[in-house]
């Protein structure tokens, strides 16, 4: 058996492979090389240039911020002295060498506590963490009401003073002499992880249905160029339009505003439309709301003032 044992090191040793471990914040496809079985050294597990061999397992695996989340592709392997060569042996081989040591192979699992199960335990903390985070952070942005007069001062402070949008000045959009937007109340922009998401609001008070429908291209056009004159960088862009009226709009109006929704792919680019209806309390929309309308309908509520909280202005 020692024969045999020779001839398979010897065959195996002529080209030894090396674990390559990929470093960085995500990585994934290294191997590592860890010892299992610390074999005798003497000249029955000693190969022709004069290395002793262990038995080791090689893995591969999954880490994220220098966290393993997941081990793969797991195998014996020899052993040998130089860091991370290791030489392929079959399980019989294995076998054979363990038995000839007269030693066994534990049981699994092979890799330390941090390897095999810390580094997913931390990582569900992690993730709980976070998720607790963005629930709480959801919960607040949903509690905020405002004490402005209308509906429409309510609706830009819970975007701007809850939602972290910035107010941007209607004059963004009246590059190269163009005309003013007509009904533009205010508009606001943000980076919400790959997107910019700009909303529009508009005072259907001081502007037709008829000159809405009129504009909305020219409009569109000029929202594509926003991403590019505040300087963000993203891969996606969604305009919102908010129609806010102060008396209900028709069915017809409705329907009408809905059908403004555009989407220009080159662009990776959505304009969507959203009906605010003060007087019933509705928000109407094609497809979904950004915020939520479980926040933006804290607009239709003004939140009471309490004396204590009133400051007197300084006396001089």
């Amino acid at each position: 058996m020692k024969n045999t044992l020779f001839l398979c090191l010897f065959l195996l040793v002529i080209a030894p492979n090396a674990a390559h471990a990929k470093a960085g914040l995500i990585s994934f496809g290294g191997e590592n090389i860890v010892p299992v079985v610390e074999l005798p050294n003497d000249e029955r597990f000693q190969t022709v240039d004069g290395d002793y061999v262990d038995i080791g397992y090689i893995y591969k695996s999954v880490e994220i911020l220098f966290i393993p989340l997941w081990n793969y592709d797991g195998r014996f392997a020899g052993m040998l002295p130089q860091q991370d060569a290791y030489i392929d042996l079959t399980p019989l081989q294995v076998t054979g060498l363990t038995l000839e040591a007269g030693m066994v192979l534990p049981e699994a699992p092979y890799l330390d506590f941090w390897h095999s199960i810390g580094g997913k335990i931390v990582c569900l903390v992690l993730c709980g963490a976070l998720a607790l985070y963005v629930r709480r952070n959801m919960q607040k942005k949903a509690s905020y009401f405002s004490s402005l007069p209308t509906g429409r001062e309510r609706l830009k402070d819970i975007l701007v003073n809850s939602n972290e949008f910035v107010e941007l000045a209607a004059s963004v959009l009246e590059q190269d002499d163009k005309s003013k937007v007509q009904g533009l109340e205010f508009i606001a922009a943000k980076k919400y992880f790959n997107n910019v998401i700009s909303i529009s609001v508009f005072d259907m008070s001081k502007v037709s249905i008829e000159q809405v429908q009129a504009q909305n291209d020219d409009l569109f056009n000029r929202l594509l160029g926003l991403k590019k004159m505040l300087a963000m960088k993203s891969q996606n862009t969604i305009h919102y339009l908010y129609f806010t009226f102060d008396s209900s709009p028709t069915a017809a109006e409705i329907t009408a505003l809905k059908k403004l929704r555009k989407r220009k792919i080159s662009k990776a680019s959505n304009l969507i439309p959203i009906i605010i209806d003060f007087e019933k309390q509705v928000i109407e929309s094609a497809m979904g709301v950004y915020p939520s309308k479980k926040i933006l309908q804290n607009c239709f509520t003004q939140a009471e003032t309490h004396l204590d909280e009133i400051v007197e202005p300084a006396r001089v």
